[in-house]
């Protein structure tokens, strides 16, 4: 995702893409971008909820420092097939206390 971001590609991560909604674009970015902000490896960077829906309802926009780095994060039982990483993640590293 690292790579897509740098490389202003985010879009190709989305399966079945429909090539006749160019007016949806700029709206799935805006949610890749607000996910990812939600899953930063650092747990104070990411958003309150209050700011999600502050950046949902258009009241603010994404930070824009955020990190697409998340490998580290995915820990050793991650695996790879196909082309698709998968892993088992521990409560502790999806929702961190703030």
């Amino acid at each position: 995702m690292q790579k897509k971001a740098r490389e202003d590609q985010l879009l190709d991560i989305v399966e079945n893409l429909n090539e006749e909604m160019p007016e949806n674009r700029e709206e799935m970015l805006r949610m890749i971008r607000i996910a990812a902000w939600c899953i930063q490896n650092d747990p104070k960077k990411r958003p309150l909820m209050s700011t999600v829906v502050k950046v949902l309802e258009g009241v603010m926009e994404v930070d824009p420092s955020i990190s697409y780095n998340f490998t580290h994060a995915m820990g050793s039982a991650a695996s790879v097939a196909n082309g698709h990483v998968s892993a088992t993640q521990q409560a502790s590293v999806l929702s961190n206390p703030r």
